[in-house]
């Protein structure tokens, strides 16, 4: 039999990553992106899913997590291989969408040119999480090419909208697919070159922050108040619950972090006329949320904080601050460090890179907690992207560690797909709860989403 980590190509790996690189798939405009890659499952004999969920339709779904950025729907594709005998489903999977590349005049290239420097690949999205897709992709290619002499089932899922809340995943599972494994090919790469195995993330919530004032003549600025500087005293007390948040956390995944739960304030809009006291004030914030607290409760955490701190304030006991979730995306996530997703991929990577992978949790939130909390499906990020680089000009990537990522990852499906499928369940112990139970997803034979995928 063809072992099949000799199919994984470096070549084809950069001819594919440089191509979707030059798809420029700003979240909300990832159509280009995900027909691309439909139309690259098209060369395998493989079963595939193509449609999209409408907005209004996943709006009016409970566990909606919001989003902030206008689309008409969530286009998704998911590609499926079936072996010859009975056993798991392992899912493969990663967002096409990235985040806008800013300012133009901070790059030495084009964003989205996807240029070759040596061993780096640059352009907006390189990293975070383009080449964690192709990775993916080419390990189903490698299963693809090598026939269906496997246990159960291999499915790759290409979605959006994960920089904008994980609307894509929601849109994913509401088609119905699931699975008894999952991997994320997020960047995780570490400082000494060896991807480190995230099994827990923090959550993430963006709040709006209204804060009203009182108009006059800048001239006569006593007789106002200013909605800026009440901003400032909401700004303190979400600094300082920043901190007590931080100081208090125990779990040895994250408290190694040195800020594992970050408040950030993102925009800030206030104010008509340079002549006149700020009468209102509307700000963005983006809020951590904790591993063992769900969105509701890191919300109703945040609010309570607030205004207990505004409390000697006059005019903000008078006029307390609006608050307002715009979206919450899944919250947190965890597995247990003993899962056999762990210890596939930790074996994969010893034998691969030589090294231990560095066993860790991550500050940054991502659609782990999607597949956990809503399918109930184990699920860890690993990849070779690298998180420093993600959301900044120049972003790059290594074509080295794509590829041995990729080969990595046939290794650890390898093996998982010869696990029992009963070892792979999620255990409450240790483990984010979820409103579902793992499975071996759908076994629709035409492959076609359910009837809540949306519109197709």
């Amino acid at each position: 039999m063809v072992r099949r980590t000799s199919l994984i190509d470096i070549d084809r790996i950069r001819e594919n990553l440089v191509s979707l690189i030059r798809i420029p798939s700003v979240t909300g405009q990832e159509d280009a992106a995900v027909s691309h890659i439909a139309n690259w499952l098209q060369r395998f004999d493989a079963e595939i899913a193509y449609w999209n969920d409408g907005i209004a339709s996943l709006q009016r779904d409970p566990r909606y997590p919001g989003h902030e950025v206008e689309r008409a729907w969530a286009p998704v594709v998911v590609g499926v291989l079936r072996g010859e005998q009975p056993g798991p489903s392992v899912l493969l999977t990663g967002h096409v969408d990235v985040v806008p590349p800013g300012d133009y005049d901070h790059w030495h290239d084009e964003p989205f040119s996807g240029l070759a420097r040596g061993d780096r690949i640059f352009g907006c999205g390189a990293s975070d999480m383009k080449a964690g897709l192709v990775a993916a992709m080419a390990v189903f290619e490698a299963f693809a090419e090598s026939g269906r002499n496997f246990p159960g089932r291999l499915i790759f899922a290409a979605v959006p909208a994960e920089e904008d809340s994980g609307l894509g995943t929601l849109a994913a599972i509401r088609g119905g697919w699931h699975a008894d494994a999952a991997i994320i090919p997020e960047p995780t790469l570490g400082p000494e070159g060896i991807p480190q195995l995230v099994i827990a993330h923090a959550g993430a919530m963006s709040l709006r922050i209204r804060i009203t004032g009182k108009s006059a003549h800048a001239s006569k600025r006593l007789q106002g108040e200013s909605a800026l500087d009440h901003f400032l005293t909401v700004y303190h007390a979400m600094r300082e619950h920043e901190r007590a948040l931080n100081a208090g956390e125990t779990h040895p995944l994250m408290a190694g972090h040195r800020l594992p739960y970050a408040t950030n304030v993102g925009t800030i809009q206030g104010g008509l006329w340079s002549s006149s006291v700020m009468d209102s004030l509307e700000a963005q914030v983006r809020v951590g949320v904790t591993l063992d607290e769900t969105i509701q409760q890191a919300e109703a955490r945040f609010r309570s904080s607030i205004m207990a701190a505004i409390g000697d304030d006059p005019w903000l006991r008078a006029h307390p601050p609006e608050v307002h979730l715009l979206a919450s995306g899944f919250g947190s996530a965890q597995i247990r460090e003993d899962h056999p997703l762990v210890t596939s991929l930790a074996e994969a990577t010893e034998e691969e890179f030589r090294q231990t992978a560095p066993i860790t949790g991550m500050p940054y939130g991502c659609d782990m907690a999607g597949w956990v909390r809503l399918a109930g499906v184990p699920t860890v990020v690993y990849g070779p992207g690298e998180i420093e680089l993600a959301h900044a000009p120049n972003e790059s990537v290594s074509l080295e560690a794509t590829y041995r990522v990729a080969r990595t990852l046939v290794k650890a499906t390898e093996r998982l797909l010869e696990t029992d499928v009963a070892e792979l369940r999620l255990h409450p112990d240790g483990e984010a709860s979820s409103a579902g139970t793992s499975g071996e997803g759908r076994d629709d034979s035409d492959c076609r989403p359910s009837d809540q995928g949306g519109d197709r």
